[in-house]
């Protein structure tokens, strides 16, 4: 029974920090994409094998030692230009196309490179996010797992 309690707890702890974890919607940054309450699992081993694409959803690490999380939205991808302008947002000065969000994009942002490695993340309710455009573009390393928004739940 020890040896089967033992490998279980392995397992456990194993797939939660790197295959598949489960997450809970703390916070009004991704709304009406993801609701406050809400639960997603979340993919932590598909970067492994692939860069983050523009749209996707991810859960971020705000800093190298810190283990508070966030939940955004890649916008921004390496070597990419973005600037903010009159509520909208344009890649490589390309007009970006958003129907996850119905709120204009603010304050404006003078054109900004995007470093090679780093991604430009920000929450569809722009209006309450803390994102890139407060705390710069995000290392690819504190990217930890892809969230599908076609897989959210609710336990109640």
């Amino acid at each position: 029974m020890a040896f089967i309690l033992f490998w279980s707890i392995i397992g456990y702890f194993f797939l939660q920090n790197y295959v598949i974890s489960l997450g809970i919607v703390i916070s009004e940054s991704m709304t009406p994409t993801m609701a406050v309450g809400g639960h997603f699992l979340s993919n932590k081993y598909i970067y492994h094998f692939r860069p983050p694409k523009r749209g996707e959803i991810v859960i971020i690490k705000s800093q190298e030692y810190n283990t508070e999380q966030y939940v955004k939205r890649i916008i921004g991808l390496p070597g990419e230009t973005i600037h903010i302008q009159k509520g909208n947002v344009y890649i490589n000065s390309q007009r970006l196309k958003e129907p996850y969000t119905s709120l204009h994009t603010f304050p404006d942002l003078e054109p900004l490179h995007i470093q090679e490695n780093k991604y430009f993340v920000m929450g569809d309710n722009r209006a309450v996010s803390q994102d890139s455009r407060y705390f710069g573009s995000i290392p690819l390393k504190h990217i930890e797992g892809k969230i599908d928004p076609q897989h959210l739940f609710s336990f109640f």
